[in-house]
């Protein structure tokens, strides 16, 4: 079954999907394609838990990331922090941006149900 993730850091927002048998170091390694980051400069923290993913040789099933928690229209979050330059032990912090909100509806769109009655123009 497929896990669904949505991995956050600072204004980065990434969505993946891998098998449930997919390791720690698979998932690294996708990130890796993506940032450029080496995969073992990458940790990854599930947010739910705030428990580090440190084992590259544990399953996303042994981590808690399963089907049944990480769907497609609800995928778990997980931050994704660097290693700080120059110290093999210390990672950076987590930090992530707020996600902007959307500007308001034109007012075409917010049009009551009556008016959607009176105007068989207008799809519901």
């Amino acid at each position: 079954m497929d896990v669904f993730m949505m991995i956050r850091r600072q204004k980065l927002t990434l969505f993946i999907d891998a098998k449930e048998s997919s390791t720690v170091a698979e998932l690294k390694k996708m990130i890796e394609g993506i940032t450029k980051v080496p995969f073992n400069n990458v940790r990854l923290i599930v947010d739910s838990t705030k428990q580090p993913m440190d084992d590259d040789n544990q399953t996303l099933t042994d981590c808690g990331l399963s089907g049944a928690v990480a769907k497609a229209y609800s995928p778990a979050l997980l931050y994704l922090c660097y290693r700080k330059a120059g110290n093999e032990n210390e990672w950076e912090p987590i930090d992530v941006a707020e996600l902007s909100t959307p500007p308001p509806l034109p007012d075409v769109f917010n049009k009551s149900d009556d008016d959607k009655k009176d105007n068989p123009q207008i799809a519901s």
